[in-house]
């Protein structure tokens, strides 16, 4: 074999691969086009994004740490059932998703051409609100430290700030932001630290207010039956996303940077109340049961 062939062997592979990887690279070119491409269509916003996945990891570890902390979880099993409700979260909101654009004339048309419809239908943020949402009765069963937290929050984000300006209104809201969520939890945790004085003691009878059992379980049967609680949860996805997104509280330096926009109250409405059916269809799997009519 002389050196010419041999050499001529030897850069064969070597061209394939430069061949393929350059065929490769104008196919993934093409297909994550912003405007153009059937992957992109799937893959960058409309039908799924991988935004979701994120999402899906970072809010499931604050959703669920808060739930513990509020107290919405009461044994085990239900931060288990919970928990399988959150795995099964994305891959039921892409169905839903999927069906809703598949199922618009105009909107089927867009997809099947590879483009991704812009219009907003459902929200991953307030679908996902269901499954925590239905556990909130059994926080509220130790009503004062709600009252006192609401009470800071109330003073001092909206009240003050409308007779005051400036720097004083600016502190006012800070300070209500860092002293409300840190008297919640003295007067709900403040009894089992000895050194503390007794929340009750110190922030009076109302700090320590609580719900019977018999009302706290009619709660959580309105919030968690079929006919009532989505509308209950829809109710209360309504009311955060007008409070997170009120002037005064957008204001506020640093937490302005981390609040969403305002959604359309169709977006939010909608997806709360069908992230609440989900929940409960995901208990009646799990549990065997499953209550319609409160």
């Amino acid at each position: 074999m002389d050196a010419d062939t041999l050499h001529e062997r030897t850069l064969r592979p070597r061209t394939l691969g430069r061949n393929l990887r350059d065929a490769l690279a104008d196919l993934f070119s093409q297909e994550f086009s912003f405007s153009t491409g059937h992957l992109t269509a799937l893959l960058g916003g409309c039908l799924f994004a991988p935004s979701l996945l994120t999402f899906w990891f970072i809010n499931g570890l604050l959703d669920f740490s808060t739930a513990v902390a509020l107290g919405t979880v009461a044994s085990a099993a239900g931060l288990q059932v919970r928990l399988l409700a959150y795995l099964l979260l994305v891959p039921t909101f892409l169905l839903l998703r999927i069906g809703v654009h598949l199922a618009h004339p105009g909107h089927r048309k867009q997809v099947l051409a590879g483009s991704c419809p812009r219009t907003d239908v459902l929200s991953l943020d307030w679908f996902s609100v269901g499954i925590l949402a239905t556990g909130l009765p059994l926080s509220l069963q130790s009503l004062g430290p709600w009252v006192v937290m609401n009470a800071v929050l109330l003073v001092g984000v909206l009240l003050v700030p409308q007779v005051t300006s400036g720097r004083v209104a600016v502190g006012s809201k800070v300070v209500a932001i860092v002293v409300a969520p840190a008297l919640f939890f003295y007067a709900r945790y403040g009894a089992m630290v000895s050194v503390l004085p007794e929340p009750a003691a110190f922030l009076g009878p109302v700090a320590t207010t609580t719900l019977s059992d018999g009302t706290t379980a009619q709660l959580m049967e309105l919030a968690n039956s079929l006919l009532v609680g989505p509308l209950l949860v829809a109710g209360f996805a309504l009311l955060m996303n007008y409070l997170l997104t009120h002037p005064e509280v957008r204001d506020i330096p640093v937490v302005q940077h981390s609040l969403p926009n305002r959604d359309p109250i169709r977006v939010v409405g909608l997806s709360a109340a069908l992230g609440t059916v989900f929940y409960l269809l995901v208990v009646a799997g799990a549990s065997g049961g499953l209550v319609v009519v409160p």
